[in-house]
C-alpha cells in the first residue's frame, strides 16, 4: 500500500510584542507519522527577524526554545516538494497533540506589528 501524505496547516496570532504565545493544536486523528515541518506568515520579514519557538510533538521535545523560526522557512527558489524541514525518519503522531510556545522578540530591523504565524507539517495518513 503506497503512503498517503497531507500538509497539514496550524494558524495563530502575534498580536502583542515581547509577549509569549503558547498554542496547543490536535493533530488529525488519522496521523500516523509526522515526516515534516515548514513556517510561513503573511509578514514573513516579522517572523524571520523576531520569532523563535519551542516544538514539542506528543510530549517529545523536537526544537528546544528559542530555535529561531527563519530556520524552519523557505524561500521562493525552493521547489514546493522541498519546502519541508525534515524531521528524519518521523515523528510518530501519537496522543496527537502539538505544543508550540513562540517568543516574539524585539529585533531593530523589524518593527512591531500584530503578524500571522502559520505552521506546516507534513504527515503521513494511516
Amino acid at each position: 500500500m503506497e503512503k498517503r501524505w497531507v500538509d497539514k496547516i496550524y494558524t495563530f496570532l502575534v498580536d502583542a510584542e515581547g509577549q509569549p504565545v503558547s498554542k496547543k493544536f490536535d493533530l488529525d486523528k488519522n496521523v500516523k507519522v509526522v515526516h515534516g515541518i515548514v513556517m510561513s506568515s503573511d509578514k514573513p520579514n516579522l517572523l524571520f527577524y523576531r520569532g523563535s519557538q519551542r516544538i514539542e510533538l506528543s510530549g517529545e521535545e523536537l526544537y528546544p526554545e528559542d530555535f529561531e523560526s527563519k530556520m524552519f522557512m523557505s524561500g521562493l527558489a525552493v521547489p514546493p516538494d522541498q519546502k519541508y524541514k525534515s524531521l528524519g525518519n518521523g515523528v510518530v503522531a501519537g496522543n496527537g497533540e502539538l505544543k508550540i510556545q513562540f517568543k516574539d522578540t524585539h529585533n531593530p530591523n523589524a518593527a512591531f506589528s500584530a503578524y500571522k504565524v502559520i505552521i506546516g507539517l507534513l504527515c503521513e495518513m494511516k
